[in-house]
């Protein structure tokens, strides 16, 4: 059963691989970016050594993991969805013997590999040997790998949610790119959470964007911090997980009720 999922996963990698010139190109303007974010937080850190208890090599590696995490994380299933909503291509997938919310989860999946090796390994190894970062060690970096994991499917779940609402919209358009803006702010992905006022954190941290890139970014840049802390992170994240694709398949039973088909 669980063979033909993984046919879609290997599909949607073959079809990222097929287009190498944009392959080669994600990687550069990834290089691009993080020269850019070097300079910029070497001139914010030029008169003092840490600010809000992070240092220059801890905040410049949380901008770039944000920033390669970020990229790893865009499972672009809202668009994806939206589309097939649109053009009718989704009566195809839903007449097939299968779970649609775990097809298209192994469908992003696919995608998810592709930016591990376009962005996520170049830009590690570019902190490593160019911008010679050092990453501490600690708990942390033995969690990383189950935390991303979990970010993922945090990820996949909300945009699985949105692209569900063009059953109802048939074009999510500003609901989807609402969504990107909000993540990227409230997330940690672009400014460490850290940075925002106090009573903004505990608002922040209740909400479940934090465990998309702050959570795992914190396991790589403070990987120092007790390990009781580290697992109770982890476990918000599990929760998060859980909690958004239990309630984006209920949705799915719903939404599924309305379906119109204007295309195909």
């Amino acid at each position: 059963m669980i063979r033909q999922y993984l046919a879609a996963t290997r599909a949607a990698f073959m079809v990222g691989i097929v287009y190498r010139f944009g392959f080669i190109f994600t990687i550069i303007g990834s290089f691009v970016y993080l020269g850019v974010a070097y300079f910029l937080w070497r001139s914010i850190y030029a008169s003092q050594e840490s600010m809000r208890g992070l240092t220059f090599n801890q905040a410049f590696l949380y901008v770039a993991l944000g920033s390669a995490i970020f990229v790893l994380l865009k499972t672009y299933t809202d668009w994806e969805l939206a589309y097939q909503i649109r053009e009718g291509m989704i009566a195809s997938l839903l007449i097939k013997p299968i779970d649609f919310q775990l097809y298209t989860l192994f469908i992003s999946f696919g995608l998810f590999l592709i930016n591990v090796l376009a962005i996520t390994l170049p830009t590690f190894l570019a902190l490593v040997f160019f911008f010679r970062v050092e990453f501490p060690l600690g708990p942390g970096v033995a969690l990383f790998p189950a935390s991303l994991v979990l970010a993922f499917l945090v990820s996949f779940a909300i945009d699985y949610f949105i692209g569900l609402l063009g059953f109802y919209t048939e074009s999510t358009w500003g609901l989807a790119t609402t969504k990107d803006i909000i993540i990227t702010v409230f997330s940690g992905a672009l400014v460490p959470l850290q940075f925002f006022p106090q009573a903004m954190q505990d608002v922040l941290f209740f909400l479940p964007f934090q465990a998309i890139y702050h959570t795992p970014i914190m396991m790589l840049t403070r990987p120092d911090l007790p390990l009781a802390e580290l697992v109770a992170m982890l476990g918000v994240q599990g929760f998060w997980a859980l909690a958004l694709l239990l309630l984006s398949r209920l949705f799915y039973n719903q939404a599924i009720k309305v379906l119109r088909i204007s295309g195909g």
